[in-house]
């Protein structure tokens, strides 16, 4: 099952493609969109709307998972915020792909096992997890919170076989994957 998870933003875009084969979870492919920078806004959105439209065109997608909105202090960027996502959303509804939905707290919860983690410990545990050697750790932390949300829906999905669902805490995964017991546990605490 390959998942594009997306990070919504109305400069930066996170994406992040992962492929789920039974219990274990594979990166394929991560980037992410920028907006130009001095344009109209409304060209901004509709620059995230068609290049988000292309890369879906690159992969048969069977989801997509996205990070719903979340309350800031700042009611003008949450609004900008929105108006980037419809934009995005409207991209993937015309393409027909499954859409799911994960608030922040949920993501962080199924990644690193605790829904206050910080977007650092978030990306520590995306790597961790991945074990991947095409982990960049020069990707914005928009780009690992893309990956996040596309694990979430990795580890949230329905269509597992029954009993391969088992591990739940992301400590019981790594374990499940290879990982000492001890290791688990140091990186589910962030490394300490």
């Amino acid at each position: 099952m390959t998942i594009l998870g997306i990070d919504p933003g109305s400069v930066v875009t996170g994406l992040g493609v992962v492929v789920r084969e039974r219990q274990r979870i594979r990166l394929v492919h991560a980037d992410c969109l920028r907006a130009p920078v001095g344009e109209a806004f409304e060209k901004r959105l509709l620059y995230l709307h068609d290049a988000l439209d292309a890369f879906l065109g690159q992969y048969a997608f069977d989801e997509v998972a996205v990070e719903s909105p979340f309350y800031g202090a700042n009611v003008q960027t949450l609004m900008k915020m929105c108006h980037a996502r419809g934009s995005l959303l409207t991209a993937v509804a015309r393409r027909g792909i499954p859409l799911f939905e994960y608030a922040p707290r949920e993501i962080k919860k199924a990644v690193v096992g605790n829904g206050n983690a910080s977007k650092d410990q978030v990306a520590f545990m995306v790597k961790q997890e991945l074990q991947s050697e095409a982990f960049d750790e020069s990707w914005p932390l928009d780009v690992t919170d893309a990956i996040a949300t596309a694990m979430c829906r990795a580890h949230r999905g329905t269509d597992l076989p029954e009993g391969a669902g088992a591990a739940t805490t992301l400590a019981d995964r790594l374990v499940a994957a290879g990982a000492s017991p001890e290791a688990a546990r140091r990186a589910t605490r962030g490394g300490r």
